[in-house]
């Protein structure tokens, strides 16, 4: 009986006891309620760490560009919505983990992107202000144009690679970027005798490279929806190297042009977006496969066979897009019964001033003077 009291004096509190105190004959009960207590805390504290090592370790194999495609779809949809600034080191884009390194690394870069997405937003509300789709990314309901590649899907793939070559190559040549200057255009021979090369060129080269690493481009053995978007981005990107002509400034004695210096630079971009819109209309539909075909023979279908990037290929019939044309202008009415879905329109009835009748003062040149009329227009919109 005293080794009995010993033991039940010296026995340690056992854990989650009621009273804190465990009587002799129940010591086995309470050990083991204090090790069952214990092992659950311990397999709570495994699990949240397996939870938290899943989230990391999804975020570092998303951002090391295992899914591109899913890099490059949020990349165009960012694009294409309202602006949000973001705490990132992006700015205006909350980027993957490999988007952040780069926008950290170049200065200059967010400033480019930002200007990349004004680009391509307002080129393409002008290319399409008069069609059902003027560039929502919305089809109907929560759906939009990401959810399936259609013709739209491509266009705005290609258009967004457009204006990040664009801006990039831009950006270097008015020394906006820290990681690029001019290009080093070689002097073609044909133009030797006829100007000096000099001045700034933009720098289409490094516009191009960023564009194919933000995006993720770099060609791989991918799904064929990745492939798609991969080649209508580089559509895009081909579009704008069309796009370099020679700029020139004459110098020589009282205006003449006794000697000429000439470099490299990107047109006006509304000129890319014009010709993206036709490669828009031109785009070609190819037949998904079958889902039981091998990768290998989804590879040789999906994957265009010509090395030169010159034409939009899609999956999917566009939608009508009729949800998103109410109160929409229209151009006229023959482009009202197309722009309308047949829900008819209405016509209001615009009143503007306007300069008229301008004339020189007392007969005298170099000033002048004008009226101002009163012009009625005609607008039209939606129902």
């Amino acid at each position: 009986m005293a080794k009995g009291r010993a033991d039940s004096v010296g026995m340690p509190e056992p854990l989650g006891s009621g009273g804190g105190q465990c009587q002799s004959s129940a010591v086995g009960r309470c050990r083991s309620d204090g090790s069952f207590q214990q092992k659950n805390i311990f397999a709570s504290l495994l699990i949240l760490s397996a939870i938290c090592c899943f989230i990391e370790c999804n975020d570092v194999i998303s951002s090391k560009g295992d899914t591109p495609s899913i890099s490059a779809k949020n990349t165009v949809m960012a694009v294409f919505s309202p602006m949000v600034k973001s705490p990132g080191p992006c700015k205006f884009l909350s980027g993957t983990r490999k988007q952040n390194h780069q926008c950290r690394r170049d200065i200059g870069l967010p400033e480019a992107i930002k200007e990349a997405r004004r680009l391509a937003v307002t080129h393409c509300e002008e290319q399409f202000r008069y069609d059902r789709w003027n560039c929502s990314i919305e089809t109907r309901g929560k759906r939009n144009i990401f959810k399936k590649v259609y013709r739209e899907t491509a266009f705005v793939h290609a258009l967004t690679a457009a204006a990040i070559t664009h801006a990039v190559a831009r950006a270097c040549a008015e020394g906006r970027m820290t990681k690029c200057q001019c290009a080093s255009e070689r002097k073609p021979e044909a133009t030797r005798l006829a100007f000096r090369w000099g001045g700034c060129s933009d720098n289409l080269k490094h516009g191009k490279r960023v564009a194919r690493n933000f995006l993720e481009l770099q060609p791989r053995n991918s799904d064929p929806v990745t492939e798609m978007l991969r080649h209508d981005s580089e559509v895009g990107i081909s579009a704008i190297t069309s796009a370099m002509t020679d700029r020139c400034k004459c110098h020589g004695v009282s205006g003449s042009c006794s000697m000429k210096t000439c470099w490299r630079r990107l047109g006006d971009f509304n000129t890319t977006a014009a010709l993206l819109r036709t490669k828009y209309h031109l785009a070609i539909r190819k037949i998904p496969v079958n889902n039981k075909t091998s990768r290998r023979s989804a590879s040789r279908d999906y994957r265009p066979r010509e090395t030169i990037y010159d034409q939009l290929y899609y999956f999917e019939t566009s939608p009508t897009f009729c949800s998103v044309t109410r109160g929409r202008r229209c151009l006229h009415p023959d482009n009202c019964a197309t722009l309308c879905c047949g829900r008819g329109y209405t016509t209001k009835v615009i009143k503007t001033l306007e300069k008229c009748r301008c004339r020189f003062t007392n007969g005298r040149c170099c000033q002048v003077v004008c009226d101002y009329c009163e012009k009625y227009e005609d607008r039209y919109y939606c129902k």
